[in-house]
């Protein structure tokens, strides 16, 4: 049996865009991996924190559409958390590729400062929504939450629904 996986992606990458690019949009994600810390021989591996995620965005250009958006993120299961997260998203494309890079900031009841970028697709479900499929790298380097002298990375897949505005 023959594996559809980079076909599917291949053709969510370079399928047509829409009609128009919106002005703005609202962002729902859910994301779940794994957190890496430490160095040598005191490196540690575990799942990371459930990530909720919402955003709301505003086109900055339309060729190549980019966006900035900024919004609200809370960290759930093994430790609950609340922060703010900002950045950029571009559709190099024009179509379903988006690429996204900002920071992030847990602010209670710890503190953590990183920066954060993804890489993924959308797939249309109507007129005004998308569902998407990312892998976001997020790496903090500064805060109270962190042992001296070593960063937390996180790897994780997300999924998510992107709202366009009427």
């Amino acid at each position: 049996m023959r594996c559809l996986g980079p076909a599917l992606l291949a053709s969510l990458a370079i399928a047509p865009p829409a009609a128009a690019e919106p002005l703005y949009q609202a962002d729902l994600q859910l994301g779940y991996g794994l957190a890496m810390s430490g160095s040598g021989t005191g490196r540690s591996r575990r799942a990371s924190p459930l990530t909720i995620t919402a955003t709301a965005a505003i086109a900055l250009d339309d060729a190549p559409p980019l966006l900035g958006y900024g919004g609200m993120v809370v960290e759930a299961l093994d430790r609950n958390a609340v922060g703010v997260a900002a950045g950029v998203r571009v559709r190099p494309t024009g179509g379903r590729l988006r690429l996204a890079g900002g920071g992030v900031a847990m602010i209670a009841p710890y503190s953590l400062w990183g920066a954060t970028a993804s890489g993924g697709a959308c797939a249309r479900t109507g007129a005004r929504a998308a569902v998407c499929a990312d892998v976001q790298l997020t790496a903090f380097f500064a805060g109270s939450d962190l042992a001296d002298g070593h960063a937390v990375t996180q790897v994780q897949a997300v999924i998510g629904l992107e709202l366009d505005a009427p």
